[in-house]
């Protein structure tokens, strides 16, 4: 087949080229429609289309605006390239070349040869660096669309994935080139892998062991003091065990080149970020792992349910069980995660499992699922599912057989509820006792809190144990400590929860849905935007009652919000995560909650 005239380029800044020469697009909508259809698997509908592209008009104006912006498209080449109806538009992919499915057509290929550290095969090499040269930046770098939220859902969706794409073939590249002692091509892949994501420790450790095999030990060593100064910056963490044992190993003699391999992810696994600190989770990690079958436990509980308020930690505890050495080994053939949320793209996080698992898998959902679940009938693999908002979401990744198990977290209460086989699947997650969360605000801020003692105490009472309350005071204590301020008068603001909501989510904490590092206000938001406005107005309401702990009755509930009967809306709010019942027939409403809801009311 001729190679297409017209070409569309979308890694980097989008743009189009017509025989050789740039094609400017005049409407910025337009090009982000091209993208869209570009990586889209069938038709898309124009009411569809016309709602994400505009979704402040009503739909004819909506769909006005789509047909008077497709002309900007279909002038680009004298040849017809989109497909169009009354009903739906498309790409005629045969006339049109694009990069990023060349991208995706080489990753393709390379599954064939299966892919490993211990894999020379020049060819791959070859596909990889095919890729490698067509990856020039991110995914439609630089360009947004600020009034379609859901557009740049999608965007940083299709960024992220292939994104994880790319350093996978980095790593790889890394890897082939150090087995075949090229190591100064292999520290250039190694260090193009960690500007991917600096926060990566394998990757700043593979760095330290090509430059150690290189001859550059003064490098290796340099490489692990930038290692650990990153996470303290970033996540007021100290390297993992592995790396520090690597430095001193480096530090007093040359590792082998077997050292390039060692200790490094499974590429038959999907694993989400390290978690960068673990306190007071060591009760709960135990019993979730006896549920998996640890410590000799007779019995393994197919499907767990975690389920606790927002910020509790739930996607923490579900990321430290995926990187438990225990739980790799109750599961040999691998560790499978993905991260849902609100707008989940579900196609394509299954189609990263099958990915891994080299499965030439169809664009459609339902053939994905029962290609994973013929793929899975004899294995032993840990599905890890993580931010479920709807029941349905779940579903197609049940695709588990006997040997494996399914984790699945949510804030939700009847979501929880639906996607346990029984009661006793469902985990509720606690906040931490005052004793761990005091050790988790000193791990974060031990200089603030030594000089403080009996005011953190008091933080600690006043924020209730809840993990990301206590991430984000402790991260502001640390903070305005290192500018030699004294931290008494800010430990008085955060009890009364001043700074607390506009304060920046810690980065652990973050999905792959956010494409800008979101306040705590933003988080909690996604849990009140999803109620009608009546019900959000009668939850701002509760906000206005003071007792602290904030635990209320029926009757003090029914009186705040002036019916004779709030059980109907209460009940509501216990299936979102944002009341949780007592065994007192109260309800508890957690202080950051408290301060959302006062916001929602201007307050």
């Amino acid at each position: 087949m001729m190679p297409a005239d017209l070409r569309l380029f979308l890694f980097g800044t989008p743009r189009f080229e017509y025989r050789g020469e740039v094609v400017e697009v005049e409407r910025r909508k337009a090009l982000g429609l091209a993208a869209y259809l570009a990586l889209a698997q069938q038709p898309q509908s124009r009411d569809g289309l016309a709602g994400l592209f505009w979704p402040g008009l009503n739909q004819e104006r909506a769909r006005t605006a789509l047909r008077s912006t497709l002309p900007a498209l279909t002038t680009l080449a004298e040849e017809s390239w989109l497909l169009a109806d009354r009903m739906n538009i498309s790409i005629k992919h045969e006339a049109i070349w694009i990069d990023v499915y060349a991208f995706i057509d080489l990753l393709a290929q390379s599954r064939v040869y299966r892919p490993s550290i211990d894999d020379h095969d020049d060819h791959l090499a070859d596909l990889y660096q095919q890729a490698i040269m067509l990856y020039r930046d991110d995914f439609m770098g630089g360009f947004t669309l600020a009034e379609s939220a859901e557009y740049d859902d999608w965007q940083t969706f299709q960024r992220e994935w292939l994104r994880r794409e790319f350093a996978g073939i980095l790593r790889w590249m890394a890897q082939h080139c150090g087995h075949q002692g090229e190591f100064e091509h292999a520290i250039g892949y190694a260090q193009r892998w960690l500007a991917v994501d600096t926060l990566h420790e394998p990757a700043h450790r593979l760095l330290m062991r090509l430059y150690t095999l290189n001859g550059q030990r003064t490098e290796a060593l340099r490489q692990y003091q930038v290692c650990t100064q990153i996470l303290n910056t970033e996540l007021a963490a100290t390297p993992e065990t592995e790396t520090t044992e690597l430095y001193e190993v480096i530090r007093t003699h040359q590792p082998t080149l077997n050292a390039l391999t060692a200790s490094e992810e499974s590429t038959s696994s999907i694993l989400p970020p390290l978690p960068p600190l673990m306190i007071g989770r060591e009760t709960v990690l135990a019993h979730l792992k006896q549920r998996l079958g640890a410590g000799g436990s007779d019995k393994t509980h197919p499907v767990t349910v975690i389920q606790g308020w927002p910020g509790v930690g739930k996607s923490t505890l579900l990321a430290a069980l995926a990187h438990d050495t225990q739980v790799a080994q109750i599961f040999p053939d691998g560790i499978l995660w993905a991260s849902l949320g609100e707008n989940p793209y579900l196609l394509d996080e299954l189609s990263r499992w099958a990915a891994i698992l080299r499965l030439d898998a169809p664009r459609k959902l339902e053939g994905l699922t029962t290609q994973l679940t013929a793929a899975l009938r004899h294995k032993r693999v840990l599905l890890l599912l993580d931010d479920v908002w709807q029941v349905e979401h779940a579903k197609p990744f049940k695709v588990g057989g006997p040997g494996c198990a399914l984790i699945i977290t949510s804030r939700l209460n009847d979501v929880a509820e639906a996607l346990s086989p029984t009661s006793r699947d469902v985990y509720r997650l606690p906040v931490l006792p005052e004793e761990q969360a005091l050790a988790l605000l000193c791990a974060l801020a031990p200089e603030a809190i030594s000089e403080h003692p009996n005011e953190a105490y008091e933080l600690v009472r006043d924020l209730e144990g809840l993990p990301l309350a206590l991430q984000v005071a402790g991260r502001l204590l640390r903070s305005e400590a290192r500018l030699g301020w004294g931290v008494g008068e800010l430990l008085e603001e955060l009890r009364r929860g001043a700074n607390l909501l506009g304060a920046q989510a810690p980065g652990d904490m973050i999905g792959v849905w956010d494409s800008t590092t979101p306040t705590i206000a933003a988080l909690l938001q996604r849990s009140t935007d999803s109620l009608d406005i009546k019900t959000r107005q009668y939850y701002a309401f509760l906000g206005l009652l003071v007792p602290n702990p904030a635990a209320f009755d029926l009757q003090t509930i029914a009186t705040a919000w002036d019916m004779a009967d709030p059980r109907p809306i209460v009940r509501t709010l216990v299936n979102r995560g944002l009341l949780e019942p007592l065994h007192d027939g109260r309800f508890q409403m957690h202080t950051l909650l408290v301060l959302h809801a006062r916001s929602l009311l201007g307050l």
